[in-house]
Parts: C-alpha cells; sequence; structure tokens
C-alpha cells in the first residue's frame, strides 16, 4: 500500500474538464502523453503508458486548450508506479515550476471551472 502524504488541497480532474488539457511527460528524450486524475500544489497523480521507478526525475508540461493557450514546466520526482490494466498509475512530487503565479491562477480557475460543471 502507498502512502500518500500530500497534505495540501487536491484538484480531482473531471472527465469534461479533461478535454481542456494536455498533459506530457519526458524523460530520457522520450516524451509521453499522460492523463492526469489529480493534482495539488506540491503532488500530482497521472496515469500514462511508460512505467516508472520510484526516485525517478522527469519533466511534465501542462497546457490548457483554450483561445489564449498557456502552458506550465515543471519537474517531477516520482514517489511510486504501479500497473493498472495496460497502463501505468504514477504518484509523484512536483517540484521547480516554471511559473509560480500562473500556476496560483490556473489552481483557482481551475475550481472556478470544476465548480460550473457540478450539478446544482
Amino acid at each position: 500500500m502507498t502512502i500518500d502524504n500530500r497534505k495540501e488541497q487536491r484538484h480531482e480532474i473531471p472527465d469534461p474538464c479533461r478535454k481542456y488539457l494536455a498533459f506530457t511527460v519526458k524523460q530520457d528524450q522520450e516524451q509521453v502523453t499522460a492523463v492526469i486524475g489529480n493534482f495539488s500544489r506540491n503532488g500530482i497523480l497521472f496515469e500514462c503508458s511508460r512505467q516508472f521507478t520510484a526516485g525517478d526525475r522527469a519533466e511534465c508540461c501542462l497546457r490548457v486548450n483554450t483561445a489564449t493557450p498557456r502552458e506550465i514546466t515543471f519537474e517531477i520526482r516520482v514517489r511510486y508506479c504501479y500497473e493498472n490494466k495496460n497502463s501505468f498509475i504514477i504518484g509523484a512530487s512536483i517540484h521547480a515550476i516554471s511559473h509560480d503565479k500562473w500556476f496560483d491562477a490556473f489552481e483557482k480557475l481551475f475550481d472556478m471551472i470544476v465548480t460550473r460543471q457540478e450539478p446544482t
């Protein structure tokens, strides 16, 4: 069983919001597309076709597909990785965010989008 140490609020990514996000992970010049499960200020959970080992470092790019696309790049350190059917679930800590202020704004905007998506 994996122990999760994140203390910050997690932002789950609902299916209707996924079409607005493009997420890639790059390690050793190999870049793969991934799907974010959730994120917080210091951690991320995602699924992809590549297997990682605890301690691996990689570079990630999160792009918001809107009229004025924005992207954030950051480094991760893999905490755990396990196989799930034909893919892998990876939990990682986030380091070296390219635009801290934009990440903060993204977090707030994301909360607003999710709130609008929820049924009343």
